[in-house]
């Protein structure tokens, strides 16, 4: 009879992804917009809003994937739910130039609350995901409105441009009433990908914990 190889358990402990690093990540991103826009002599207004990934079901049935989120907007906002809508309005207060996060969650029906329990309201995304404001996706077009500061119709950095190792494009957000916005698809992609790719520190440890525990696992296998 074989031996029962020896339980190998690790020390490391899984960190907690801190919602200050998506913070970090917004405030780096309004910089190089910031920056880009100065250095082509535009106006430094409009708002970045972006769309978060929806459930999906699995073909024709009522059973709904393991749900992930969109790439750049788990970067910059965090959000595991499906269904939502993010933006960065910039805001230039004094000569400084800030910019408000804000959320916009799907207003669930009631028979959500029968199968998947409570319902939050906007004001628990608001603090879980440590943005500015969080208001429900119908309301929308309307916050929009009402945080552009530029003259004319409001003006949106939407994300849209080329993934080269899977050739295939980011959507735009697109909502009803998109219409009555400027769209802006080139400016935004290529700033936020390169964002992307300069990591922050706490980015790097949570990375590091990942070679850590995967090289674990290896010595573990081959022991």
């Amino acid at each position: 009879m074989a031996a029962t190889p020896p339980q190998r358990s690790s020390s490391l402990v899984p960190p907690v992804v801190p919602m200050e690093l998506h913070a970090i990540n917004r405030n780096k991103l309004l910089e190089s917009l910031r920056q880009n826009l100065a250095q082509s002599g535009r106006p430094i207004h409009g708002i970045v809003l972006l769309q978060g990934g929806e459930e999906q079901n699995r073909y024709c049935t009522d059973h709904v994937e393991l749900f992930r989120q969109e790439s750049y907007f788990a970067y910059l906002f965090g959000v595991r739910e499906p269904g939502f809508f993010a933006a960065l309005a910039i805001m230039v207060l004094q000569d400084i130039t800030t910019g408000l996060s804000l959320l916009f969650a799907p207003r669930l029906t009631a028979d959500y609350a029968i199968w998947q329990g409570e319902i939050k309201p906007p004001s628990y995304f608001k603090e879980r995901y440590m943005v500015h404001a969080a208001f429900y996706v119908d309301e929308m077009v309307n916050i929009l409105r009402d945080k552009y500061q530029g003259p004319g119709r409001p003006l949106l950095f939407l994300l849209h441009g080329l993934n080269t190792d899977s050739n295939n494009f980011s959507k735009p957000a697109e909502f009803k009433g998109i219409e009555d916005f400027e769209k802006e698809l080139d400016t935004l992609h290529p700033i936020l990908t390169e964002c992307r790719v300069c990591k922050t520190e706490m980015e790097l440890a949570l990375i590091q914990f990942a070679n850590d525990i995967s090289s674990e696992a290896h010595i573990a296998v081959g022991l």
